[in-house]
């Protein structure tokens, strides 16, 4: 015989298994939506790296250097000068030395791989001649595999050069998203190809940062001098 009670438990039953599945689903969704929107070199599209990489900040002498122009790679050749100063004047071994720099605004090409100066004409875009080329430069003139040639700077005095010497690279969102609306403006892309391509082209080791002046901040709160590069 046939339990009349059978029926006022079958819709709560599959309900409460539709809701479980429901739930499974959107977990998975989650997870999905996260690992799309997830930049290269440990930060999130939206700029949030945390500052967990700061507390390896432990020298004994710490400075962040402002870079908001590229001023054909001088800032570049300052950072270098720092490193060189405390070890050869002072004696001071590189262990004992931090030095990041927050590239920003008009800066933001030295931080970009080769590929997208060609494709967005940075050299055209952002001024900055190549010996090699006889004109703009249509590659990073600012990395170790261009310097020499591009008559800009030394290899010593590169990006990735100065990596290899413990400098860490900042680039920050905002600065991804006046690029984003230069470049789109000059008709080389939609913003939103613009700005996916843009984070997917920084050089290895560059990272993220929702607004430089809040980096700035947070590094001075942790004794790291902060110094402008004119």
């Amino acid at each position: 015989m046939t339990d009349p009670n059978d029926g006022m438990h079958l819709t709560p039953r599959r309900s409460f298994v539709a809701r479980l599945v429901g739930a499974a689903a959107g977990l998975t969704l989650a997870g999905a939506t996260r690992a799309a929107g997830e930049a290269p070199n440990g930060a999130a599209m939206d700029g949030h790296p945390g500052d967990e990489w700061m507390k390896e900040l432990k020298g004994k002498h710490r400075a962040v250097f402002d870079m908001s122009a590229h001023k054909n790679g001088k800032p570049l050749s300052q950072a270098k000068n720092f490193l060189d100063a405390w070890r050869d004047a002072f004696g001071v071994p590189e262990r004992d030395l931090n030095l990041v720099v927050g590239v920003h605004g008009e800066a933001i090409p030295v931080v970009l791989a080769d590929a997208l100066w060609t494709r967005f004409k940075l050299g055209e875009q952002y001024e900055v001649s190549d010996a090699a080329a006889k004109g703009a430069a249509v590659r990073n003139v600012f990395t170790s595999t261009n310097a020499a040639s591009g008559g800009l700077l030394t290899p010593e005095q590169s990006v990735d050069g100065l990596q290899k010497r413990g400098v860490r690279f900042l680039v920050c969102m905002n600065t991804i998203a006046g690029a984003t609306k230069k470049l789109s403006a000059a008709g080389l892309g939609s913003p939103e190809d613009v700005r996916a391509a843009l984070l997917g082209g920084l050089l290895p080791g560059v990272m993220v940062v929702p607004a430089m002046v809040v980096a700035f901040t947070q590094l001075q709160d942790r004794g790291v001098r902060y110094t402008k590069i004119a």
